[in-house]
């Protein structure tokens, strides 16, 4: 498993993953798929091209299986914090420690990333999966946002968790 940053060459290979994730785990994402399938490649490029945000990737083979992104915060006040966003790994690589490695990578980008110091994410409230690998990564739940998302008619609540560099 080969992990590293993406980059705007990577558009491609993360769309087609991010579509996956959307599709496969809707109620992960805020980001609706049909939404997201109408947005270009170049799009996507240009996010990955965004001085303000790192993505971590995992590859095996050269296919991406798992993907993480990092946004940092742009205000005078707010630029010591980053949200953690965009966390997916393929149904193949669940349980098999590859997520973990690749938030090793992202956590040790983020320590070096001068003057951060606070990491946040927002997770869906009805993922006990998803919450205890971030508890595991050393993230604490600070509250939670009721309705935060509206799918369908149903409502998700996200769990706030925050990790202290």
């Amino acid at each position: 498993m080969d992990y590293r940053r993406l980059t705007q060459d990577d558009a491609e290979q993360y769309r087609e993953l991010r579509l996956t994730a959307l599709q496969t785990d809707a109620d992960a994402f805020s980001t609706d798929f049909n939404e997201a399938n109408q947005r270009p490649v170049s799009a996507t490029a240009d996010n990955l091209a965004n001085p303000s945000a790192v993505t971590f990737g995992a590859y095996d083979e050269g296919r991406l299986l798992a993907m993480m992104t990092l946004l940092r915060l742009s205000g005078k006040k707010t630029s010591h914090r980053a949200e953690v966003l965009a966390v997916y790994a393929a149904e193949e690589t669940r349980g098999t420690g590859v997520a973990s490695k690749l938030f090793d990578h992202l956590l040790a980008f983020a320590s070096e990333w001068d003057g951060l110091e606070q990491l946040e994410l927002a997770v869906n409230s009805a993922n006990p999966r998803a919450i205890r690998f971030y508890e595991r990564s050393g993230f604490q739940p600070i509250g939670i946002t009721p309705n935060a998302q509206k799918a369908e008619g149903r409502y998700i609540d996200e769990l706030l968790m925050v990790l202290k560099l």
